[in-house]
């Protein structure tokens, strides 16, 4: 129907402005963040690319809800300025008429965000959870930045039996003032920590050698100082002029169980609070979408004069109560307050029922029976 093809165009470019700026606002957020640990030699350019794009196929299935509603409001609000949606009603089109073409451009978002919310997410956490592990176990030169502190920690492991003796945690900064195309280093610095040791080496030069089928690289310093202090003996202090050490390719520890990277089948037949609350919040996000997009028609009316943008201010309080309930429900599921996350849709699902409800209707009646009395 021409109608509803008209409907559907008058909201889709607002929707798609609304998602452009959201996801380019998004897209800056995530690269400062990474782009930060890229300066301090955690990440190389290719790992901050990926990384960002792995952020944003998370973070679409809250982006589309967003850009869907208010784009709505934005598209719907222009009708309602330009007093379109008066003559429609006029010809005899409801406002429930209305419904069938916005439901039409949601169903599809619905699904779209529900592949995402279901499969997308658990694997691109993964990936990311897989990379920075990847980054942090990882030695390679190339992540050292010239003329900055480069730290590496190693916590203590889990507690050991009695008759052993536990691995004390570590951490070593190394510092390279530069650093040549070929490897060549110049005024290197490197103190280790181990528990209460420390030894620390300083050298004019060096060179690091990549050690092919080996589990390490070699590092050769030139004119090296070296300071060590031992728990169990005297302290030592020497003078090299050539000194090679292997600094150990560290294997990458695989990750931690994390529920937003489990996959949403293993989530579903899963007691663990944390895989609950994890699974329900997958599941809710497209009947999010739906019911934002049914809120958003009723949301939209205002009179001609009061302009297009005069109802986004609520429309944006809602939104933003509604994702702050719906975020406290999940906790509260996590914390074994609560059993589930769904009445933060269903408080929702009353608001939208609450718009649609013929309240108009009510009043003339509520008016003739106190007519009728008096």
């Amino acid at each position: 129907m021409i109608i509803d093809r008209h409907l559907v165009r008058q909201v889709t470019m607002p929707f798609i402005a609304v998602f452009t700026i959201l996801l380019i606002i998004f897209v800056g957020y995530s690269l400062s963040r990474f782009l930060h640990q890229a300066d301090a030699g955690l990440l190389n350019t290719a790992e901050v690319v990926t990384l960002t794009l792995l952020k944003v196929l998370i973070a679409l299935e809250v982006l589309l809800p967003i850009g869907l509603f208010f784009g709505l409001m934005l598209g719907l609000g222009k009708l309602h300025n330009d007093s379109e949606i008066v003559a429609m009603h006029a010809g005899g089109i409801s406002e429930s008429r209305m419904v069938r073409p916005i439901v039409a451009l949601a169903i599809p978002l619905c699904v779209i965000i529900a592949c995402l919310s279901i499969y997308i997410r658990p694997w691109a956490y993964t990936q990311t959870y897989e990379m920075l592990a990847v980054a942090e176990a990882s030695s390679d030169i190339e992540r050292i930045k010239p003329g900055q502190f480069y730290l590496t920690r190693n916590e203590a492991p889990e507690p050991t039996p009695d008759w052993e003796e536990p691995d004390k945690p570590s951490d070593r900064a190394i510092f390279i003032e530069r650093i040549s195309p070929d490897q060549a280093l110049d005024h290197v610095f490197i103190r280790t920590r181990s528990g209460d040791e420390l030894q620390i080496i300083a050298a004019r030069s060096g060179l690091l050698k990549d050690q092919p089928g080996a589990d390490y690289q070699a590092l050769e310093l030139d004119n090296a100082r070296i300071y060590k202090r031992v728990d169990d003996g005297p302290n030592l202090f020497a003078e090299l002029g050539h000194f090679t050490m292997r600094i150990e390719n560290e294997l990458p520890e695989p990750p931690a169980y994390k529920s937003k990277s489990i996959a949403s089948a293993t989530l579903a037949n899963s007691d663990n609070p944390k895989d609950q609350a994890e699974y329900q919040w997958r599941i809710s996000n497209p009947v999010t979408t739906m019911l934002l997009a049914l809120l958003a028609i009723p949301l939209s009316r205002s009179k001609p004069r009061h302009g297009r943008y005069a109802k986004l201010l609520l429309a944006f309080l809602i939104y933003a109560a509604y994702y702050n309930l719906i975020g406290i429900s999940r906790t509260w599921v996590e914390q074994q307050t609560a059993t589930t996350i769904w009445w933060a849709p269903s408080l929702l699902a009353a608001v939208v029922a609450a718009f649609y409800f013929p309240w108009h209707a009510v009043r003339p009646r509520r008016t003739a029976r106190q007519h009728d009395r008096h």
